[in-house]
């Protein structure tokens, strides 16, 4: 069973935070060192073939590992110019929005969506989330970022709770807030992966029960995540297989290294072609 916990950010747009979106993050490393080395002259036709084998010489020697597709990739000018186009919108959203820090993620993102229809600028989701990654980080004391609005009432609701065995006082339990003053409506927060926790609980025991006893009083911003439960057996081979074996006399251990001393003085005598006698002399004058 997974317990899920919001995920909170803070965001801001600066020329340091924005500057990464210019390089692909599986090729950050090579990326970043031909910027450094041919800086804006890499966006113009014919300049990554003209330096093709330094680029790969350097990813050889600084064991970058390359297959035909991340190959082709690196030297791709639409891919270059692709990340280029991406760093220009989120410098017009800096320009436009400003650089203040938000601690309210939701506001940020509506804010974001509004200057990109205002400015004119058509992003992928995919394109959009970079950007929106890129300036922002987990903060705890940020609000939590809302994922959608649902409006629960009549068989709608009455499925919900019978999907997840509760009454409706706690649905927050699992993952669904009543907003205030509109009824039947609620929230759904985005989880946080980093924060996300596992429980095993005994096959005869209530998931719901053992929450409110085991996670709520330690968290109380968690909530199930009933989809994600699994049922199966957890086998401890120690406990049914291992066997004890007692430890070995100090006597047995010493006479074993005795015998080894033994065996390996006759194979030196053996090498050299020299008496046993000789050998267990050396040293002991």
């Amino acid at each position: 069973m997974a317990i899920e916990r919001p995920d909170r950010r803070s965001a801001q747009f600066t020329k340091k935070s924005i500057a990464p979106l210019r390089f692909d993050k599986a090729l950050a490393v090579p990326m970043e060192w031909i910027y450094g080395q041919w800086g804006d002259a890499i966006y113009t036709p014919g300049t990554l073939a003209d330096h093709e084998r330094q680029i790969l010489a350097f990813c050889e020697d600084n064991g970058v590992a390359l297959n035909s597709k991340s190959r082709k990739k690196l030297l791709s000018l639409v891919i270059w110019k692709k990340h280029l186009e991406l760093v220009e919108s989120a410098q017009s959203l800096m320009t436009a929005i400003g650089k203040d820090e938000f601690n309210d993620f939701n506001l940020f993102q509506s804010l974001v969506n509004k200057t990109l229809k205002a400015l004119k600028l058509k992003l992928s989701a995919t394109e959009k989330k970079a950007i929106l990654n890129a300036v922002s980080w987990y903060d705890e004391t940020a609000h939590r970022i809302i994922k959608t609005k649902v409006k629960l009432t009549g068989d709608k609701r009455s499925k919900l709770l019978t999907h997840l065995g509760c009454e409706g006082k706690d649905l927050p339990d699992f993952g669904f807030y009543p907003t205030e003053g509109k009824k039947g409506e609620y929230l759904t927060f985005e989880p946080c992966s980093d924060l996300r926790d596992h429980e095993s609980i005994p096959l005869k025991g209530n998931i719901h029960d053992y929450f409110k006893a085991e996670v709520i009083p330690h968290v109380p911003e968690a909530w199930i995540n009933l989809d994600s439960v699994k049922i199966g057996y957890e086998i401890s081979f120690n406990k049914h297989f291992y066997r004890h074996k007692p430890l070995r006399s100090m006597e047995a251990v010493a006479k074993d290294i005795l015998d080894l001393e033994h065996q390996a003085e006759g194979l030196i005598a053996e090498i050299l072609g020299v008496d046993v006698a000789v050998v267990s002399g050396v040293g002991h004058e």
